[in-house]
């Protein structure tokens, strides 16, 4: 095989081999969808960014100087043969143009200059296709979540739950102390007024900060957990402490890249509030509310009584207050009384009513009916925000011990709420009414709902607490205590992504480059099977001094108004002359054209 042959086959071997690993690495991008480089090369890229666009530059520069020495080696080479059947000039004007690479512009051949600006086009734009296909790019790259979650509404927990709660033998003194703390805050970050930062407050519990509130559901991600603490009770004794996360683990240390965002959907428990002033006509529910003033010791007694349907009658409270002065308006009374109605409700009551600072409180009622559903929970900037429930189910009578712990809290709350001298529910209630932006009965509508919300987040605490698994391996083993969760990862990082249409461009380029490279050399390949003769380059101005200089063109010889253009026309051939040449001369062959036809 001459030098020539082998050049040939090598220029197809070099341009499929590249052709086929851009297929190869785009084809693998597109089954994997993300290619995401390792966190260590990420760090690089972004302490380095004016390297990186030096090194791909250069590689993709590289690479295009390549592919364009080999479309012009092979399209040269075709070129040498193709010249040998007849062609006007202006289809060798057109063949030379494409192996420098260099466009063709002649309006009177408008195919011909179509054909050098497509193929130059694509040339041009091998540079950018290589940048664009080597250099990584920043994308956010979606991982699934997948795991399980306490299902509140289970009746494996609920059962679980009134075991504990007919076996409490009154040792929940640290988780009451934690109760009292937070339920205040609860309500009142929910609750969306300014003094709580309206829309944007924040609401924290073990560690984790909620957007508003909790809507009863814990982190289901690791890095969001809240404490590292460790729990030192757990169940209905709990105060606070690490609770386990039961997702499955989807990212490397490799892999995690420079910030991650988290979408999940998951359990929650969240009631149906209404409140609204009690109807005074309505003989079912009653309140009175009578103080006892002890004038030695300036003390007020007050007693609340609200009278209930039901089995239960009648339900009260008594709380002591300092004794207010006339004209205060500053400081109040403000009961709250629960009201549980029928024995196997999975709904209750609140009754409210103010006094003194308070009074503008009339007697109000507010129907709490919770319900667990699915909640769309973002974790973002080390804030969990929850969007609107679906997928709504009331409590039904298999979860009466969770109903009835939910009212336990709410009483918790009222018994506390009220000091010595005022009510922080009643202060709130004072600030909404300095600029009103929402009504009273909103207000507190949120504020029931945002403890409400605790007390599950609190319950689910409880129970995913770590080491409440081998503590309780009744309720961690019936898989029907769990509700399985899901969601995605959002990694901010550096790779590639299947989903840019950039990747057909690219392809489109680099086919079309090698189909031309690839065909040209074949055509010489198969030509040079049946003719043999010295390569001709016909971009080559000293090849074409030599060819004309052996004559058979001489009629094209002057300038004259529209030589150039009649020229044009004519048809010439390449072929080789073996004619002597006399004596001292070369007897090799020389290659010189001829005219066909004009």
């Amino acid at each position: 095989m001459d030098r020539q042959r082998r050049l040939l086959v090598l220029t197809i071997l070099i341009s499929s081999i590249i052709f086929t690993l851009c297929w190869s690495l785009i084809l693998w991008l597109w089954h994997k969808k993300y290619v995401v480089l390792h966190d260590r090369i990420v760090r690089l890229i972004v302490t380095y960014p004016t390297e990186l666009t030096l090194i791909s530059t250069v590689i993709s520069t590289i690479l295009s100087v390549t592919t364009t020495a080999l479309f012009s080696v092979a399209v040269k080479h075709a070129l040498s043969h193709y010249i040998t059947q007849p062609l006007s000039l202006a289809e060798l004007h057109t063949a030379i143009a494409l192996t420098k690479p260099q466009p063709l512009i002649r309006w009177d051949y408008r195919k011909l200059s179509l054909i050098t600006v497509l193929i130059v086009g694509l040339i041009t734009l091998l540079n950018s296709s290589w940048t664009t296909l080597l250099l990584p790019t920043h994308l956010t790259w979606p991982v699934p979540i997948q795991g399980k979650d306490l299902d509140l509404g289970s009746p494996t927990f609920d059962a679980q739950l009134g075991n504990d709660l007919n076996n409490w033998n009154g040792s929940l003194r640290n988780a009451t102390y934690m109760l009292d703390v937070i339920l205040p805050m609860s309500g009142t970050s929910a609750s969306r007024l300014a003094i709580a930062g309206g829309d944007d407050s924040v609401f924290a519990f073990n560690g984790v900060s909620y957007s508003k509130s909790s809507s009863g559901i814990v982190p289901a991600v690791e890095e969001y957990a809240g404490t590292s603490l460790t729990a030192y009770d757990i169940g209905l004794n709990y105060y606070g402490g690490k609770v386990a996360v039961n997702t499955t683990p989807v990212l490397d240390n490799e892999h995690s890249g420079l910030s991650r965002t988290y979408s999940v959907t998951q359990q929650g428990l969240s009631a149906h509030i209404t409140c609204s002033a009690l109807d005074p006509n309505d003989p079912q529910y009653s309140i009175s509310i009578e103080s006892t003033p002890l004038n030695s010791y300036e003390i007020i007694f007050w007693n609340m009584t609200v009278n209930c349907p039901g089995p239960f009658g009648s339900n009260w409270n008594t709380w002591a207050t300092e004794e207010f002065q006339k004209g205060d308006d500053t400081d109040g009374f403000l009961g709250i009384v629960i009201c549980s109605g029928t024995e196997n409700a999975t709904s209750f009551d609140i009754f409210l009513q103010g006094k003194w600072g308070y009074s503008s409180l009339g007697k109000t009622v507010c129907k709490v009916a919770p319900y667990v559903a699915s909640f769309d929970v973002a974790y973002n900037n080390g804030n969990i925000s929850i969007d609107q429930p679906r997928d709504i189910q009331l409590l039904q009578d298999t979860s009466l011990n969770v109903t009835y712990f939910i009212l336990g809290v709410v009483s918790e709350l009222s018994f506390i709420s009220q000091t010595t001298w005022n009510n922080p529910l009643g202060e709130l209630l004072h600030l909404n009414g300095i600029n009103p932006t929402r009504s009273v009965h909103e207000v507190l509508e949120d504020y029931f709902r945002g403890v409400v919300e605790f007390s599950a987040t609190y319950l689910r605490s409880a129970y995913s607490a770590e080491g409440a698994a081998i503590a309780m391996p009744a309720l961690y083993s019936d898989q029907n205590a769990f509700k399985s969760l899901n969601g995605t990862i959002s990694v901010m990082t550096y790779g590639w992504s299947s989903h840019h249409l950039t990747y057909i461009y690219i392809l489109g380029v680099l086919t079309v480059i090698w189909a031309v490279t690839v065909s040209a050399a074949a055509y010489s390949l198969i030509q040079g099977r049946t003719q043999s003769h010295p390569l001709f380059d016909a971009a080559n101005p000293v090849h074409l001094m030599m060819a004309t200089s052996a004559g058979g063109l001489e009629n094209l010889a002057g300038f004259h108004p529209d030589s150039v253009t009649n020229s044009e026309r004519v048809r010439v051939r390449l072929e080789a002359d073996c004619d002597d040449l006399g004596e001292g001369a070369s007897s090799a062959s020389r290659m010189r054209f001829r005219v066909e036809s004009a």
